[in-house]
């Protein structure tokens, strides 16, 4: 692939996403058999990729993400998701990328999909080319499926790219539906207050417990179709005219207890207890994001009963946030 383009610096802004149900039914092994659905929403925590054409370094590929690489040949590059999406493009001339996260990876936003979608919009952006958001979230579905193998869902792929909140539906003949969740401003702001976002300072690596939960697919497969059904009745309760916090949280909270039976490591200790904790105090339910085992922890619970959980788990760092409209982005382009 051949571009004449000058040393400009292109600056991607791609959002993190909840995920509130449904997750699992995204899995095409599934889906392609049973139809599947999720509800997500972004929020506007961000991963930031800067990439840039450079000529002034011995290094053909200067690379910043948690470590720093400086390799000559993209098939010494370290990072799997940058050499597989560079791979995508046929990347052939000096490149710099460098990345930032408002938040930690590895705990359950999803931000390895992020980070994938982000750098694929950055280098559309350099490169001059164009792609639907559509193809955006199929094209890092892909790259990290060639990682990954088949254990990865598109749910993560689809929320980054796309932005809002929104019920998808993964359909048997592989087309993905985005259905927005349209909520006037006085419903956003009560999702929003009744929300709560607990760090457990756990890190995990997502890809094993998803290599897990497929092994055990069919011991799963009646939860799986269980959680989709969850997954229309929260799409539905969230729609009402009038948002009924405590219903949506006793719908998650079924949707976890079914979730934790998928794989034992998927739960521990530390998460029953934060987990028990939060319901003492009032929450009306919740659950891990992501894989499980760690990352961050959502409950929906009022004021009262958030001031009770964030005094009794003090240790463990509350995030404050909102649900983000827009998908992925370019913000910079510049020389």
């Amino acid at each position: 692939m051949s571009f004449k383009i000058k040393d400009k610096v292109v600056i991607s802004k791609t959002p993190l996403r909840i995920s509130f149900l449904g997750g699992g039914t995204d899995m095409p092994y599934f889906y392609k058999k049973n139809g599947g659905m999720t509800v997500s929403c972004a929020i506007n925590k961000y991963i930031y990729v800067l990439v840039k054409k450079h000529s002034h370094s011995t290094e053909k590929y200067r690379l910043n993400y948690s470590i720093t690489e400086n390799v000559n040949s993209i098939n010494m590059i370290k990072n799997l998701r940058i050499k597989e999406t560079l791979k995508f493009f046929k990347i052939d001339f000096p490149l710099y990328i460098n990345t930032i996260s408002d938040l930690p990876s590895n705990s359950g936003l999803g931000s390895s999909s992020s980070f994938t979608v982000g750098l694929i919009r950055a280098l559309n952006s350099l490169l001059g080319l164009t792609m639907s958001v559509s193809e955006l979230a199929e094209a890092a579905f892909n790259i990290e499926k060639k990682i990954v193998g088949d254990d990865i869902g598109k749910q993560d792929h689809y929320a980054a790219a796309f932005g809002g909140f929104n019920r998808i539906n993964y359909k048997k003949n592989d087309q993905i539906s985005i259905n927005p969740i349209n909520l006037s401003e006085i419903k956003k702001n009560k999702i929003e207050k009744n929300l709560l976002l607990l760090w457990t300072g756990q890190t995990r690596s997502a890809d094993k417990i998803l290599s897990l939960q497929k092994k055990n697919f069919k011991k799963n497969l009646t939860n799986l179709i269980n959680i989709k059904n969850l997954a229309y009745v929260f799409d539905k309760e969230i729609r009402r005219p009038v948002i009924n916090i405590k219903e949506l949280g006793k719908i998650v909270d079924q949707s976890w207890e079914l979730k934790k039976t998928f794989a034992n490591s998927i739960s521990n200790k530390l998460v029953n207890k934060i987990y028990k904790v939060s319901k003492l105090s009032g929450s009306y339910g919740g659950k891990l994001l992501g894989a499980g085992s760690g990352g961050f922890f959502l409950f929906l619970a009022n004021k009262d009963s958030q001031k009770k959980i964030k005094k009794k788990l003090n240790s463990y760092m509350n995030v404050q946030f909102q649900i983000e409209n827009h998908g992925s982005k370019t913000i910079f382009i510049g020389e």
